[in-house]
């Protein structure tokens, strides 16, 4: 790819990136425009589709004969707080992937970040982010009460969002880092920390040895393709409610 930045901007950019911001600055760093205008995608998009499908559950329950899960007085205060700890969780790796990385974590908001991040909650998982959505989807589900959607639909989402994650957003740093983010790959595992990843998070260790050692790389124009990220995730939730419906509609 090339550069489309000149040596002194490449330079500025990597001095302001932070190899291991602090707790408040990444919660601060929504105030980024980079950063609201992705959480806006979600709000605006991945939730509304979200709850169609908690929706298509609740139709998929009454037509197999079952019940919502526990009395709303239980369930609503316990999904409004594992919503509210997923986001919270989400508000905070994006915040410090933003500001470790030097870009957003939409690629289609800004081209992604200019410098690979292995460190913070990065070294221990490849995609910490997904922990929180998954949790604000169980929420969503047990604040509908659909056993359904929790005991089908979540984990075709899980399944979804790491096929994308590996198949797209992976790609795309394999394009942008190169052999060391191969190298970070099978170091560091996608979903599923190690007491070792844990370990290095605890003592603020990087994945891989030479982290400080190396410079940010240049901050490079956007790779082709990367627009169609956004694309291929809009397909896939319009895929996922065609599917819960279809079902929907074969029970009945």
């Amino acid at each position: 790819m090339a550069s489309s930045a000149t040596p002194n901007a490449d330079a500025e950019a990597a001095q302001s990136l932070v190899r291991r911001p602090s707790f408040m600055a990444c919660l601060a760093a929504i105030r980024a425009p980079e950063l609201y205008r992705n959480f806006a995608i979600h709000i605006f998009v991945m939730f509304p589709a979200a709850m169609v499908m908690c929706w298509l559950g609740t139709k998929v329950d009454a037509a197999v004969g079952l019940g919502p899960l526990l009395e709303p007085a239980v369930r609503v205060p316990a999904g409004l707080s594992l919503i509210g700890a997923g986001g919270f969780w989400v508000w905070y790796v994006y915040g410090y992937l933003f500001l470790a990385g030097g870009g957003s974590p939409g690629t289609h908001v800004d081209g992604g970040p200019v410098a690979m991040v292995d460190t913070g909650p990065y070294t221990m998982i490849r995609h910490p982010s997904v922990l929180g959505k998954l949790a604000g989807v169980i929420g969503l589900g047990i604040i509908w009460g659909s056993p359904s959607f929790l005991a089908f639909f979540v984990p075709v989402l899980l399944v979804y969002s790491l096929v994308t994650n590996r198949y797209l957003q992976e790609r795309f740093c394999e394009e942008r880092f190169g052999p060391r983010y191969a190298a970070y790959r099978e170091r560091v595992p996608m979903l599923l920390p190690r007491p070792a990843g844990m370990a290095r998070w605890l003592r603020d260790e990087a994945a891989l040895a030479e982290a400080d050692a190396e410079l940010p790389p240049p901050v490079e124009a956007q790779p082709p393709g990367v627009w169609s990220e956004f694309r291929w995730y809009l397909l896939g939730l319009a895929g996922l409610i065609s599917l819960f419906a279809g079902i929907w509609w074969a029970v009945s």
